[in-house]
């Protein structure tokens, strides 16, 4: 294509072709196989367009062979066919050097390296497109759920649709490594983890009492008080509007240097704005002194009954902590900070919910619930803000923070899941999929292995799917054994996830109800799969003959 005269005539830039209105790609004419595989290949077919072994982009036949004088005269081919353009080589890895040599369409076998370069590519492109496609719906609705059976990838999906929509960049979503790593990271800073339980409520979720000894400047004890705490939901909000971290340590920083000395004390006012309280800092202090503006104490003007710890202060700002004696006077010190520096600046935080079902909805939101709707959020079309019970302060959802939850589709308590909660997410299946069990395989470069896993994954969803055994409303995407049960690196530990992981489950959805399946059958599933060879499938035909022969 880029030498259409041959090895030393003249050279054309390929992705120039493909830059035309109607993207082409072209050879010469030439009397042998390669020429008469460009002409005749079926549209819908893939083509990898190369520059020798450089990748330039994938691409799909949408035409017929045609010529053209004005693109022969701009690139000297002779016979062209137009494409569609799937992706461009900077969006996926370029081949290894000597994979793909010189010449013109020579087809690549379904067992050939380039085979699998071309379907890698193809692969990467399937699951940025389910990524960006989730992303998007996040973006849109504020909060989905992602549900599955056990080992479908909720986790891994979870974190990397959350990469996503916080706009990160420089990872690559389909190394699960890379992709957990960077999720890692950023936990508790714009990603946020909870698992919800029966005893979860509001006061964990959201905010509640707290008890805090408090002390003074010297350690001595004032004695216990009832202070109100953040929860991961509040934290997750402020988050949101918490300034990159350099920025806010060096405004607070810069702030301490303001008030330095009792003779500079700023005046500011609390969370709630009701009432105010003086703040300064004596340099060398650990602490920024505090009190109250309506304070009676008969004590030296200097004095100081809430003294908050500078580092603590720090962290709260970054939504990582908070200030164990005063969390309240310390807000109201990082607000003033960010009011003195104007400091606000909004940035998109996740919140992931774990097993989301497992919670009671009502007693964790509590009346946040209709908060979570995109139009009552902070920038919606009809935002609303309510007064929080212990703090007192007004607050309000950010448009900008999203929340994702999962949840398991064969757990009984799924059914229970709040249906004021279900309408105010989006939800999407993830489903079993053989190609990633076969594509685990092909990468160990293990086909014994891959032809085991296969089998099984394939036995076990027959068995599943049976109509004698398959009861109730749930279906197969719900049931099916994931299919992560199966990807292994040796036979040994395939047989361990078999008989440890994959047959408890099974026998739980038939203790459950799920599946109606009798001992005797039961019993001969279990013994071959742990064996890691498959068992037959009896129907209502062969149940007699099966059962006289056994006897």
């Amino acid at each position: 294509m880029h030498l259409p005269e041959g090895k030393n005539g003249t050279e054309i830039n390929p992705t120039l072709m493909l830059l035309e209105k109607e993207p082409v790609i072209g050879t010469g004419e030439w009397d042998d196989k390669q020429c008469d595989n460009f002409k005749h290949i079926d549209n819908g077919n893939i083509v990898l367009v190369r520059k020798g072994g450089q990748a330039i982009a994938l691409c799909q036949i949408t035409g017929e062979n045609f010529t053209d004088p004005n693109l022969s005269e701009k690139y000297i081919n002779e016979n062209f066919r137009k494409v569609h353009i799937l992706a461009w080589a900077n969006e996926y890895k370029q081949p290894r050097p000597g994979l793909f040599t010189q010449g013109t369409f020579s087809p690549c076998g379904k067992w050939t390296e380039q085979y699998k370069y071309i379907d890698g590519w193809l692969e990467n492109m399937k699951n940025k497109a389910f990524t960006n496609k989730c992303a998007n719906l996040l973006k849109s609705k504020h909060n989905i759920i992602l549900q599955g059976a056990p080992g479908t990838g909720k986790t891994y999906n979870t974190a990397a649709i959350a990469l996503s929509v916080l706009g990160i960049d420089g990872v690559d979503l389909d190394n699960h490594d890379e992709v957990m790593k960077k999720y890692e990271e950023l936990q508790d800073d714009r990603i946020f983890f909870t698992t919800f339980h029966q005893s979860l409520d509001y006061e964990d979720f959201v905010e509640g009492l707290k008890p805090r000894v408090q002390s003074n400047e010297n350690g001595e004890s004032l004695g216990v008080t009832y202070e109100p705490e953040d929860g991961i939901f509040k934290r997750a909000c402020n988050a949101v509007v918490t300034d990159d971290s350099k920025d806010i340590i060096e405004c607070i920083d810069d702030y301490l240097q303001k008030i330095k000395g009792f003779e500079n004390r700023r005046e500011i006012p609390t969370v709630t704005g009701k009432s105010s309280l003086y703040v300064w800092w004596n340099e060398g202090n650990k602490t920024v002194s505090s009190r109250s503006t309506n304070s009676t104490s008969q004590r030296e003007e200097s004095y100081s009954p809430s003294p908050l710890n500078i580092e603590k202060i720090k962290a709260q700002a970054l939504g990582k902590g908070c200030e164990n004696n005063w969390q309240q006077y310390a807000q109201a010190f990082i607000e003033a900070v960010k009011n003195e520096y104007h400091a606000k600046t909004d940035k998109s935080v996740v919140l992931i919910i774990d097993e989301i079902n497992r919670g009671n909805v009502s007693k964790i939101f509590g009346e946040l619930i209709t908060l979570l709707e995109a139009d009552k959020r902070d920038k919606g079309n009809h935002p609303i803000k309510v007064t929080l019970p212990y703090s007192k302060t007004l607050f309000g959802v950010p448009s900008n923070l999203y929340i994702i939850g999962t949840m398991n589709t064969t757990d009984r308590s799924t059914g229970m899941l709040d249906y004021a909660l279900r309408r105010r997410f989006a939800f999407v299946t993830l489903k079993s999929d053989p190609n990633v069990i076969v594509k685990h395989y092909e990468k160990l470069g293990n086909d014994d292995l891959k032809a085991i896993a296969i089998d099984l994954f394939n036995n076990i969803k027959a068995f599943i799917t049976n109509p004698k055994h398959l009861c109730g409303d749930l279906c197969i995407d719900d049931l099916m054994v994931g299919h992560s049960y199966f990807m292994a690196s040796s036979k040994e530990e395939l047989q361990c996830k078999v008989e440890f992981e994959i047959i408890p489950l099974i026998a739980e959805y038939i203790n459950d109800g799920i599946l109606t399946v009798n001992d005797q059958e039961k019993e001969k599933a279990f013994d071959a799969w742990a064996s890691l060879h498959p068992v037959q499938i009896v129907d209502d035909e062969d149940e007699d003959y099966i059962d006289e022969e056994d006897e």
